[in-house]
């Protein structure tokens, strides 16, 4: 039993690695040398190339930051835990799947129906393990 648990552990782990490497080149993405300087001065602020070099910088950090969340989400999804966001689907509250933390009138949109999301929610092999908290509309 206890052999089979440090299996699946040792699978889960394996499938994190590329999560991790992601978020390192993320975060190397930005130079140490433009993290350990001081903000450029509002003169510098105005140059162009320094302007264009912090702009990359953001980019790339974005979009590795991007490709982590990817990476770590198929991972999780591998092992049957899904993120789930009711408000994009337009589902019908459901106490036993959502956990509503207000209620507003919305023009155009049913009775009942969630139509924002504050925090997704977390399925595990299709068991809620963290209800979305949601808003709900209730427009009388």
């Amino acid at each position: 039993m206890q052999s089979a648990r440090d299996f699946a552990l040792q699978n889960f782990a394996k499938d994190l690695i590329a999560s991790i490497d992601n978020l390192e080149h993320a975060l190397s993405s930005v130079p140490a040398e433009r993290l350990s300087t001081s903000p450029p001065s509002p003169q510098d602020a105005a140059d162009p190339v320094i302007l264009q070099t912090i702009y990359k910088d953001l980019v790339s950090l974005h979009k590795g930051l991007q490709l982590t969340e990817s990476v770590l989400m198929e991972t999780l999804k591998r092992h049957g835990l899904t993120r789930f966001d009711p408000a994009e689907a337009g589902e019908k509250f459901n106490p036993n799947v959502h956990e509503a933390v207000f209620q507003a009138p919305v023009p155009g949109k049913e009775e009942g129906t969630v139509f924002h999301t504050q925090q997704k929610g977390f399925m595990l092999n299709g068991r809620v393990i963290r209800a979305p908290k949601v808003g709900v509309v209730k427009n009388q």
